[in-house]
């Protein structure tokens, strides 16, 4: 075999050969270079767009939130301004029931009054004062001159009147016994404001004729009357000022009986 220097093989052909082949291998290596630049770059720009989008995306998921509270704030402020309204009218409409309820109960409560009477007892404007009560020419209604406590003896008032809580008071009126007459009852609050006058302190009645009690001149007076909203609680009535309230029924007031009169 023949020896070939270096010398004579870059000068025969395979040479050139030789150095065409290389540089056709540098010129892929070349395109396979910039091929990955490419893909570099549109890989490191599309992470950088995704970065962008989760971003955005987190943007909007907070501004969704926020809108959605501001939403949820303002329907509930509205839902309770409407619960507030309904339970507002829910009050009204009870007290409103209940004064028609008391109103029924009083018609009720004279009907049969009326129905038990008796028929021989009669008491004259001369002389119904004489005997402790006092018909008002208003309303029809004849008041004990005294309060529950007070003894009516020859023409007179004697002794203070008593305190009681809600209950006591209506049991007291129910035993009270006034000129001949047992079907005395705890007045209604409108009936025992109709003895009141708004220009002074006072009833509406002649001066001298209703005794109030000793110690407390113008005291408070349970009325009959429940409170609506709650079954603990009535209605009462202060003669000083013509100022009504409810307080519980365990309280003490004094009290005034009525009956419905002839």
């Amino acid at each position: 075999m023949k020896n070939n220097s270096l010398p004579d093989f870059f000068s025969s052909s395979a040479e050139l050969a030789a150095i065409e082949h290389f540089l056709h291998l540098i010129a892929k290596t070349n395109t396979f270079d910039q091929r990955l630049d490419v893909l570099q770059e549109q890989l490191r720009q599309s992470e950088q767009l995704q970065k962008k989008s989760e971003q955005q995306m987190a943007q909007n998921k907070q501004q969704y939130q926020q809108e959605i509270n501001k939403l949820t704030q303002k329907n509930n402020e509205q839902l309770n301004k409407k619960i507030a309204d309904l339970e507002r009218r829910e009050n009204k409409y009870r007290q409103e029931i209940e004064q028609l309820r008391q109103k029924i109960e009083n018609t009720k409560t004279e009907n049969v009054q009326s129905s038990q009477r008796p028929k021989t007892q009669t008491i004259h404007s001369n002389n119904e004062l004489e005997q402790g009560v006092w018909i008002d020419p208003k309303t029809g209604l004849m008041w004990a001159r005294i309060s529950i406590g007070q003894e009516w003896k020859n023409g007179q008032c004697i002794g203070e009147a008593k305190t009681l809580n809600w209950e006591s008071s209506k049991g007291a009126c129910k035993d009270f016994r006034l000129a001949g007459y047992k079907d005395w009852r705890l007045p209604s609050r409108d009936e025992l404001k109709t003895l009141m006058i708004k220009d002074k302190q006072g009833y509406a009645c002649p001066q001298g004729v209703l005794f109030q009690p000793v110690k407390v001149e113008w005291g408070g007076y349970w009325s009959g009357s429940p409170y609506a909203c709650n079954s603990n609680y009535a209605w009462d009535v202060y003669f000083n000022n013509g100022y009504s309230t409810y307080y519980n029924k365990n309280n003490k007031y004094y009290v005034r009986a009525v009956r419905s009169g002839q």
